[in-house]
């Protein structure tokens, strides 16, 4: 009898360790919408950071974005770009990976502008 327990027991804790979670955060300021999407799977994530500048295809010079979050800094920067959508891919295993009560802290820097605005 305890052998039967011992292998549900075995069997739930697999189970819990294989669950994959999708978190979803969102964040605007006056000229930019960001989203960041985190797919976990135990200490493995594999995210994505998207930025739209809502004035459409414009060309932004010296584009600088800084994230900073509780599981590590992000930047990307550009001397020249006119991308409506800036994406930036997140990986890490074996990491402490992002939690749904996370705030991501984001600066973007663009032809003499500065806005901050948090993904929540």
């Amino acid at each position: 009898m305890r052998k039967i327990y011992l292998l549900i027991l075995v069997t739930v804790l697999v189970l819990v360790g294989c669950t994959n979670e999708s978190l979803h955060f969102k964040g605007e300021s006056e000229h930019w919408k960001g989203i960041n999407t985190a797919n976990i799977a135990g200490t493995r994530e594999d995210g994505q950071f998207e930025f739209r500048f809502k004035d459409g295809v414009k060309m932004k010079k010296n584009l600088e974005i800084n994230i900073e979050g509780r599981t590590g800094d992000s930047s990307r920067t550009a001397s020249e770009s006119d991308e409506p959508v800036i994406t930036m891919k997140t990986t890490c295993s074996g990491c402490s990976v992002t939690k749904d009560s996370d705030v991501f802290k984001v600066t973007i820097k663009w032809d003499h502008n500065v806005e901050s605005f948090e993904l929540k």
